[in-house]
């Protein structure tokens, strides 16, 4: 399992071997693995709850929906008029993307599949 690295209330993201992000530690909200990757829920002061998986940043509550907007939004855009009525996701396990698909009010079904069930 890997460990996140908390140094005095801050955690430490490896980015490469000549870079390294540190934020400061509010608390860890969820700490565990599943056969396929560690997964830590974290509460930094600059960005919030943030999805850690393998020791990377996934996603921020500060800033997640650019990647999602910018993600889901030209796609749905791009299908006009053929305006979907059923979407299929794969991964999303965080289900921003589900949030995104189901501004559209066409959307009536969403089938989201993630290998991961944690």
């Amino acid at each position: 399992m890997i460990e996140l690295i908390y140094i005095l209330n801050r955690f430490r993201e490896e980015n490469s071997k000549n870079f390294a992000s540190v934020l400061s530690l509010e608390k860890v909200i969820l700490s565990t693995a599943s056969e396929f990757q560690t997964i830590q829920v974290i509460e930094t002061t600059q960005f919030g709850k943030t999805l850690v998986m393998d020791g990377k940043t996934q996603s921020a509550a500060f800033d997640e929906y650019v990647y999602h907007e910018t993600l889901v939004q030209p796609a749905m855009l791009c299908m006009h008029p053929y305006l979907p009525k059923t979407v299929f996701i794969g991964g999303g396990g965080e289900l921003a993307t589900v949030r995104e698909v189901l501004r559209h009010s066409c959307v009536e079904k969403v089938i989201m599949v993630d290998l991961d069930e944690v």
